[in-house]
């Protein structure tokens, strides 16, 4: 240890009394020792297992949100694709029922019975046709309402209306 210089701390430098030298440090009277106790732990832990479980439990339900919300995308994706193949089947339906509608015209029957050379009838007569055959084309052509939503019988009722005029055949 370096030698302090009087210079630099004056209370050094003053000699000291000399009765000071001779007089025994005074001595802090004894204090009675204190009993060790154990003490309870704190709830530290419990208060943070639980904080740990309410974030892990909170985290789990924002992973569950994020993939529900994901399926609501992915069904909304696959229902617009759906909307999208009907509407266009529609309009083939719609096509097709144009088409069928101008190869039955009587104009156009007309001309292509005249090409092939057939002569008009002098008059007409009504068939009835056996309602067997009318559940049995019903059935068979998969009949279609313009708008479905307007249509007020349902797919049951069809069945079971066809069933009665066509009894057991198939």
């Amino acid at each position: 240890m370096a030698a302090v210089t009087p210079l630099l701390d004056p209370l050094l430098a003053r000699p000291l009394p000399r009765d000071a030298a001779r007089r025994p440090a005074p001595v802090a009277p004894r204090r009675p020792r204190p009993e060790l106790l154990v003490v309870p732990r704190r709830r530290r832990r419990r208060t943070a297992g639980i904080m740990a479980l309410g974030g892990m439990l909170m985290f789990a339900m924002l992973l569950g949100t994020v993939a529900l919300q994901t399926r609501i995308a992915q069904n909304q994706l696959a229902l617009d694709k759906t909307d999208r193949a009907v509407k266009v089947a529609r309009e083939r339906y719609d096509l097709l029922r144009r088409a069928r509608a101008e190869l039955r015209s009587p104009n156009r029957l007309a001309v292509e019975a005249d090409r092939l050379g057939m002569i008009p009838a002098d008059k007409g007569e009504f068939m009835t046709i056996a309602p067997a055959t009318v559940a049995h084309l019903m059935a068979t052509s998969g009949w279609l309402a313009n708008n479905p939503a307007e249509n007020s019988v349902s797919s049951l009722e069809q069945f079971g209306q066809v069933k009665a005029v066509a009894g057991d055949a198939p």
